[in-house]
């Protein structure tokens, strides 16, 4: 199993579902039948996942198919399901290496 394959899509579709779901409010708010907002929600998600990989990472067309899906289904929701066992928790990232520079404004 790629692990930096996986973790590439679920990070494009993390952005790319930011993107989509904005979209599928905004057509929700249009749409007088809610029977099809399943169908737009899923054709918008993976058509903004595909565009969005395209255009943004080096990830073929296969993937981006996957950023998509994964968009679709919650990208946040399945980060927060693999942060422990794929990414480095945030919580874990160092900043005693922070660099302060001083001005002398004259």
């Amino acid at each position: 199993m790629d692990i930096e394959l996986v973790k590439q899509i679920i990070i494009v579709a993390i952005a790319s579902s930011i993107i989509s779901t904005a979209i599928v409010q905004k057509v929700k708010e249009q749409l007088k039948s809610k029977k099809w907002l399943f169908f737009v929600g899923l054709v918008v998600s993976i058509g903004i996942g595909i565009a969005f990989a395209s255009s943004f990472s080096e990830l073929s067309l296969l993937s981006s198919v996957w950023v998509g899906i994964v968009s679709w289904i919650g990208a946040d929701a399945i980060y927060k399901a693999f942060e422990d066992k794929i990414f480095k928790s945030f919580s874990n990232i160092d900043n005693a290496k922070t660099i302060v520079i001083e001005r002398d404004d004259e």
